[in-house]
């Protein structure tokens, strides 16, 4: 990967972190929201870095939930649907 490429990966990794943690953090936010859905259409790389984090999230709320001994079931009682794009 060129450097130039692989800076762009940066700065959209960075923005991804960002926008996610701010709905995260203020899920009912609607100022959020409408920034992630107008980011996300930006660039079709976007949506994909989203849900490649997406992934990371649900895979490490699988593997703590499997080394606590926990299963998924009593973890996602009263939880909200991942957000959908």
């Amino acid at each position: 990967m060129d450097e130039q490429r692989e800076n762009d990966m940066d700065l959209i990794w960075d923005r991804t972190l960002e926008l996610f943690i701010k709905i995260h953090d203020c899920p009912d936010n609607p100022e959020h929201r409408d920034n992630l859905v107008r980011w996300l259409n930006e660039d079709p790389a976007h949506l994909k870095a989203f849900n490649e984090l997406g992934q990371i999230w649900i895979s490490t709320g699988i593997a703590l939930a499997r080394e606590i001994g926990r299963p998924l079931d009593d973890l996602e009682k009263d939880q909200p649907p991942l957000m959908m794009h």
